[in-house]
């Protein structure tokens, strides 16, 4: 029997790249869940974020790629290291998922499936199908966040906080990202203009061992601030730069809208 039938996928090079932030507890959940059956050429690269238990020495026993942050640089960054030891490695497809347990590792086939059939190049994950059970904060922040994409972008986005996403090899070598907290957003503005996308559902698992770092007051400021300058200065500033001669940009300081 040939062993490739035991595989979905058998010769498809997948990355999952999991930030991974004081996840001692939770990450043992995520990784002994992960399927064995996608692809012979599976992945795993952790990004420990400078974590301060044993995160890094329990990921390291399940045999994953380890990249250790030496101090906590954030999500994004974590993020950001994963996407740029991905772009080297050339994967087909890089998936992204937490590893706090709440993205289950078993709807990973669900992101693949459109990227190799459905000719898009990038999947985000909505968990709104399913009750999820969140404050009316966080839901009013998520709808401003959605109103923000169908009005300027002219894009249908449900969840844009949702960090499980998966890229095909076009997107991970297009993108350039520098934010360090609000990544997610960051990636959606320059992806969704550019590629075909697809939505598809999850359920949503709640944390078993502690809880996010992320306050969503910080996080819904950094992301107002994050959408004005990738999405309306670059804009102002392609303005200013065909109307507005340089001499006079650079004397009123509009060429620090430049992004």
């Amino acid at each position: 029997m040939n062993s490739d039938n035991r595989y979905l996928y058998p010769e498809l090079k997948i990355g999952i790249i999991m930030p991974a932030f004081n996840e001692e507890k939770n990450i043992t959940l995520t990784l002994s869940h992960m399927p064995n059956n996608i692809t012979k050429y599976l992945d795993i690269i952790v990004i420990d974020d400078g974590s301060t238990d044993n995160t890094s020495k329990i990921a390291a026993s399940y045999g994953v790629i380890l990249i250790k942050h030496h101090k906590n640089k954030g999500y994004g960054a974590a993020v950001n290291t994963g996407l740029k030891f991905c772009k080297k490695k050339n994967y087909d497809i890089v998936i992204i998922l937490d590893a706090d347990f709440q993205h289950h590792p078993k709807f990973i086939p669900k992101f693949i499936e459109p990227i190799l059939n459905d000719g898009v190049d990038f999947v985000i994950a909505n968990r709104f199908k399913y009750y999820y059970d969140y404050t009316i904060l966080k839901k009013l922040c998520i709808k401003i966040i959605c109103a923000f994409y169908r009005f300027f972008l002219r894009k249908k986005v449900s969840d844009p906080t949702n960090g499980y996403r998966a890229l095909s090899s076009k997107v991970v070598k297009y993108l350039e990202l520098e934010s360090k907290y609000s990544i997610s957003q960051e990636m959606l503005i320059k992806v969704l203009p550019r590629f075909n996308y697809k939505e598809i559902d999850i359920k949503l698992y709640k944390r078993r061992y502690g809880s996010s770092f992320i306050s969503i007051k910080i996080y819904f400021f950094k992301i107002i601030f994050m959408l004005i300058k990738y999405y309306l200065f670059p804009k102002l500033s392609r303005f200013t730069n065909r109307y507005i001669s340089p001499n006079i940009r650079r004397t009123v300081g509009i060429h620090v809208l430049n992004t």
